[in-house]
């Protein structure tokens, strides 16, 4: 189960760092923020995957 975990941890952490791969080439300001947004709640379930306790 702990292996799944981890992968899944990989999973949210590498579409976030993907979103956030994706302003820097966003030419409009407002569309850089969104992409940032969007890459917030993928950062913040690999913060959460990676903190739970299975025991």
């Amino acid at each position: 189960m702990e292996e799944v975990l981890d992968q899944a941890v990989d999973a949210a952490v590498l579409t976030g760092l993907l979103a956030l791969h994706e302003v820097r080439t966003a030419t409009d300001p407002s569309m850089g923020a969104e992409l940032c947004l969007g890459a917030v709640s993928h950062i913040a379930l690999a913060v959460a995957l990676a903190s739970a306790d299975l025991d």
